[in-house]
């Protein structure tokens, strides 16, 4: 599980990067919960039309997925770090978090349930 979980962290990461609307929708729960270093918060549509639209891109992103936290057969949390220069709401800002991604299987597939970053100075 732990490898499953770190590929998937990597493909998340990968998909912000290059605005990929629909690898994103496949990885995310339909119950998605993503909240942003900015202490706002989406459900999965609306981070998806966020990213469509354009009123958030990704610029710039790294990650490390630090630790994987089993929590039986079907949820992990996965503890790391990211940066990232983004566009949000037409500003430029550069972002540095702690990260925490929660994944569930969700009829037999992991699906990113939640997602919560803690603020770091960038």
């Amino acid at each position: 599980m732990q490898d499953e979980i770190r590929a998937l962290e990597a493909r998340r990461y990968d998909a912000m990067l290059r605005g990929d609307v629909d690898a994103l929708a496949a990885l995310l729960s339909e119950r998605a919960v993503y909240a942003h270093s900015d202490a706002t918060r989406d459900s999965k549509a609306e981070y998806l039309a966020s990213l469509s639209t354009g009123s958030l891109r990704y610029l710039e992103v790294g990650h490390s997925t630090e630790m994987v936290l089993e929590a039986g057969p079907d949820c992990a949390a996965a503890l790391g770090r990211m940066h990232a220069s983004i566009i949000r709401n037409g500003a430029e800002k550069r972002i540095a978090s702690l990260t925490l991604a929660v994944w569930a299987r969700e009829g037999g597939e992991w699906r990113l349930l939640a997602y919560q970053p803690t603020a770091m100075k960038a």
